[in-house]
């Protein structure tokens, strides 16, 4: 096997192979199955590519005197090492490179972070691309244009991770993301659901689509969703965060369609408190049943 993973010049996010983690001792990281790039975090090589040893550090070529610890003079204090190519990028290509930084600094408090959280570790690596050119969407850069110059960015950058994974039917709960993150999970996801209004435009359908998303999130099958759909567009609605409404009114058609479903479950499930579902259940059981009579 060769010392390093990639050859000379093809570092992923174009680095000089002097900056690129692959060519630094100790800065690519083994979390099984894969090889990370301590620097940059993009996947390296995975196990079936190459014989994993059991170290969690791997280091490429000879050991020096920092045993395994490298020193990078031109790094910045987040491990992110200065591209003298930034100068030259075009306002664009700036704020993703940016939003690049702060999605590394997230990878890496979630590294140092207690907990099982390799699940977002691994997902945040192999979506790299994805999350970052999702939260462009809502830039000036973007179609949407709702980001605009963000006191904490990375929070923000998070919040569309979030959203993003909401979409893609990844995850509805960020309890151990928040935790280790320092923000709140109620915040995050109300964050991500206006992110997602924005992004669906019409197919938001005054957050039908939503159903969508918490429907396998509660485990209840793919069927239930159009007919529930066609019934919630065609109701009133009580008060209260589109969420709470959402996950109320899935518990009372599921309820009034006699398939088990609990309040500890929905509300283990999608964040949504009892408290607060108890009696919105009780006001969409009445709502549905109505309609179903009609």
């Amino acid at each position: 096997m060769s010392d390093n993973f990639l050859e000379p010049g093809e570092c992923h996010v174009e680095y000089p192979d002097s900056e690129c983690g692959a060519f630094i001792e100790g800065q690519v990281k083994y979390t099984p199955p894969n090889y990370v790039c301590k620097i940059c975090f993009h996947l390296l090589k995975t196990e079936t590519d190459i014989e994993a040893d059991n170290d969690e550090d791997f280091q490429p070529g000879e050991k020096g005197e920092t045993d395994g610890e490298a020193e990078d003079s031109e790094a910045t204090s987040d491990n992110t090492p200065i591209n003298a190519l930034d100068v030259q990028d075009t306002p664009e290509e700036k704020m993703k490179r940016d939003t690049q930084k702060k999605l590394r600094q997230i990878i890496q408090e979630l590294n140092d972070g207690e907990g099982n959280t390799d699940v977002y570790t691994t997902l945040f690596i192999n979506k790299f691309d994805e999350i970052v050119q999702f939260y462009m969407l809502f830039t000036k850069h973007g179609p949407f244009k709702v980001i605009d110059r963000p006191s904490e960015k990375k929070e923000v950058v998070l919040e569309a991770a979030c959203a993003y994974m909401m979409v893609e039917k990844i995850s509805v709960r960020f309890t151990l993301l928040a935790q280790v993150t320092g923000y709140k999970e109620q915040s995050l996801i109300s964050a991500a659901l206006r992110f997602i209004e924005t992004y669906k435009g019409d197919e938001y359908q005054e957050g039908a689509f939503l159903i969508e998303i918490y429907t396998p999130a509660v485990g209840l099958p793919e069927n239930f969703i159009k007919p529930m759909q066609e019934v919630w567009l065609d109701i009133a609605h009580p008060r209260g965060t589109i969420r709470d409404r959402v996950v109320a009114f899935i518990g009372a058609y599921a309820k009034i369609s006699e398939v088990p479903l609990t309040q500890v479950t929905l509300s283990e499930r999608t964040g949504a408190t009892r408290a607060t579902l108890s009696p919105k259940i009780k006001q969409y059981e009445k709502l549905i049943k109505e309609y179903l009579k009609s």
